[in-house]
Order: structure tokens, then sequence, then C-alpha cells
């Protein structure tokens, strides 16, 4: 079933991860089940459905900062997509409504990356309400080629050239270049003494942020890099992967270099080790916006946190009022920056006018 799914996030669907979650819990009180869905008729199985409890975070803005947040008691659908046979009429309403039902003391049922595409199938369940938090927004993927000329030929000549040169440039300042390939639980010490060597404050809690990544590297789940030139640390990108889908987490740059654009060059090496080592289908970047140098390799594509919730109840008020404020401030927002936009133009032309005056010939 994960070989033919199609939903964005079916690294949390694999065996691997459910194991690594349960390592993480030994010694506390499991936070994560999987359900197996059977047929009544004869009881073939038709659906794989593993969650865990968590808790989200409604953040209550004014403009960009957060004034207060208000907490809501989640079962997180891991995955995103129900990994359901699609064949079966009903099966996904049938699959919400036991969650709902067997997660009674939870507010929602949150799917954190559900494609835009898909949204309606959620219209059309009884008694329950869907709730987009912030609305669709773009996640950016990119179809991986078949090797990494195929990949350099997407770009045109100059980006080729740009791109190069970026690496070049980077090299000559720093030393030489060596990508370091992060897979194993012993490498992930090394890769937390680079970015915390970034920005301290990358990292909160160094202790449970091992951990975890260790985990995931026990599990095969791991696949990060540390871009290094001569004796010096200078970008780490964290990734994680499933069997067709490497996730880039985030870039973690040397401050000295970025002037450098350091974090192209490392997103751009770090790609082409990954063509010509494994054969994932996407690279998926998440929430964002790309790097206007990669727009030609990227695909957008709308995604939510959607929160499933029964229609009538405190938590459809709650989120009903949440998504009215989040609609006004983002309309204040707009409107602040539409004011700047507009003092800059002023600004321009009060300059360009000044600029005129001052070569206009004095009348003699």
């Amino acid at each position: 079933m994960l070989a033919t799914a199609t939903g964005p996030e079916t690294l949390y669907q694999s065996p691997q991860f459910f194991n690594y979650l349960t390592d993480m819990d030994q010694g506390q009180n499991a936070t994560h089940e999987l359900f197996i869905v059977r047929r009544r008729v004869d009881y073939e199985i038709v659906g794989f459905v593993p969650v865990r409890t968590i808790t989200c975070d409604l953040a209550f803005r004014l403009g960009p900062v957060s004034l207060f947040k208000q907490k809501v008691r989640a079962c997180q659908i891991l995955g995103s997509v129900p990994l359901l046979d699609e064949t079966q009429d009903g099966l996904a309403d049938f699959v919400i409504q036991q969650l709902l039902e067997r997660y009674a003391e939870c507010q929602v049922l949150y799917m954190q990356a559900y494609p835009e595409d898909a949204g309606a199938k959620l219209q059309d369940i009884a008694g329950v309400s869907a709730y987009v938090r912030y609305g669709w927004r773009p996640c950016h993927t990119q179809p991986l080629p078949k090797g990494v000329d195929a990949y350099l030929q997407k770009f045109s000549s100059k980006k080729r050239y740009n791109l190069s040169r970026q690496v070049r440039l980077l090299t000559e300042a720093a030393g030489a270049l060596q990508m370091v390939r992060i897979e194993r639980p012993e490498q992930v010490t090394a890769m937390l003494d680079a970015t915390v060597a970034f920005d301290p404050s990358e990292v909160t809690d160094r202790d449970a942020e091992q951990r975890r990544l260790e985990g995931l590297a026990r599990h095969g789940l791991l696949l990060s890099y540390v871009i290094r030139c001569g004796d010096e640390d200078v970008a780490v990108v964290f990734g994680s992967r499933s069997a067709s889908v490497w996730h880039v987490h985030r870039i973690s740059c040397q401050q000295k270099y970025l002037n450098l654009s350091v974090g192209t060059s490392a997103i751009h090496l770090a790609v082409q080790d990954v063509l010509a080592n494994f054969s994932f289908n996407d690279i998926d970047y998440g929430y964002g916006t790309p790097n206007a140098e990669f727009r030609s390799t990227h695909v957008l594509k709308a995604r939510g946190h959607v929160l499933l919730h029964r229609a009538r109840s405190l938590t459809a008020l709650l989120l009903k009022i949440h998504g009215t404020y989040d609609r006004m401030n983002d309309g204040l927002i707009r409107q602040f920056k539409r004011l700047q936009r507009w003092q800059a133009q002023r600004k321009q032309a009060a300059r360009k006018a000044q600029s005129k005056t001052d070569q206009a010939p004095a009348a003699s």
C-alpha cells in the first residue's frame, strides 16, 4: 500500500517510523497507536492508520508577533492522507468517525500536510467540519530526474555557470570542499556541533535533539549533510528519507559566508550527491517558497494544516473565532505592506524629482 500511496508524507506511515516512535516512547506512556482496518465480510486488510496524540497551538497574532497561544489536544493522523484502499466506498468517512469516537478526549484530528486538491473529500463527512489552520499554503517539491547530468540540464547555461561560480568562490575563501553524508547515529554529534557553532539558538535542547536524530538514524530514516571547507564546517542540510522521497527540513549556514550564497551551494551539492547515490522520486522542502535560483526545478503544491472536529462543539466555536481573527490579521498585514510600498514609491518619486531639479540649468 505504501508503494502505491500518493500522500505527501508516506515517511510517517512506514514501519521504520513507527518503530522509531516505539523506541522513543520506551519507559513512558505510549502516545502512538497503529490501527489495521479490515473488511467485515472477509477480513481482508483495507487500511493502515498510524496515529499519535500531540498538542497543537492556535496562535493569535498581531502582525507577525504572537500575542498568545491556545493549546488544542489532537490525534495526529501520521502521513496526513490515511493509507486506505480507495476502491472501498465510504472507508475514509468510517475511519474518521471511528478515530473521533476512540479519541474523544482529543478536540481535533490533525493532518499536518493535507493536499488542497483533496480538500473537497472532507466536506461530506457527516457531523464533521474541517478547519485549515492559517489557510492553504505552498509547499515546494522537486521531481528528480535520472542522474546528475539531467538535473544540471534543467538550468539555463547562465544559472549553471553561476552555481559553479558560487561553489568555486566558496572553496577559494574557505578551503577545499568536502561533502559529509550523515546517516549513522555516531555521526549526529559532529552535525550538531556544527549547527551549534553556526547559531547556538538553533538547538535549544541539545540532548533531546541528539536523541531524536540518533533514533531516526538507527531506523534508516536520517539523511543529512555537513558541507566542510578545509577544516571548517560551513553548512548543514537537515533531512530525512522514505523509500521514495528525501525530505529537507532546514539548512543552517556559517554566517560569515552568507555573502557567498553558501546555502544555495549547500543544497545544490547535496542534491547532486542524492542523485548519484539514491533512487528517490522527489525532494520535499515543506512549506515556503523556493529560492529564485531553483524555481525552474521546483513544483509548488498547496497543502494545509487540517483540523477535523465535531461540527457542533465548543471546539468548532474556538476554531471559528481563530479563523476570523486570523483573516483580520492577514488583512492588517496586507494593508501595512501596501502602505510600505506606497511610501517607498513616494520616496523614489521625490528623489527623481529632486534629481531633475538639481540637473536643471540655472536661469541667466
